[in-house]
């Protein structure tokens, strides 16, 4: 990764859509997948994560290693981090790996949790 955070992180919002906590609530009911890209330890000392969402850290989606959970999934897959940007670079890298329907939560799981949905620990 000799790209800065920064750089990837334009990169990730001019390739990859992002879509509000409400659209990602509907879409959750519908089945989407979320993935969450932070290590377990910042999840539980942070926002917790969304209800039933993959936990794969962002070196190794950005290495390439797709989990077949993600890769064998059918609809959409939704990436969520503490506030976006970890979510939109973990979503570039999905979409680079070859996964078509990718989208990140804005703001995050912060986002969700202030649109009042509900986290897990």
């Amino acid at each position: 990764m000799s790209n800065s955070f920064n750089t990837r992180l334009e990169e990730a919002r001019a390739a990859v859509p992002s879509i509000a906590a409400g659209q990602a609530a509907s879409r959750h009911g519908r089945g989407a997948l979320f993935v969450d890209p932070r290590p377990p330890e910042a999840i539980a000392k942070t926002t917790g994560r969304i209800p039933s969402a993959l936990i794969v850290p962002l070196d190794r989606l950005e290495a390439g290693d797709i989990p077949t959970a993600i890769s064998g999934h059918r609809g959409e897959v939704i990436t969520a981090c503490q506030a976006g940007p970890m979510g939109a670079i973990a979503a570039h890298a999905l979409v680079k790996a070859g996964i078509a329907r990718v989208a990140f939560l804005e703001n995050g799981t912060q986002g969700w949790i202030d649109a009042g949905h509900p986290t897990e620990r």
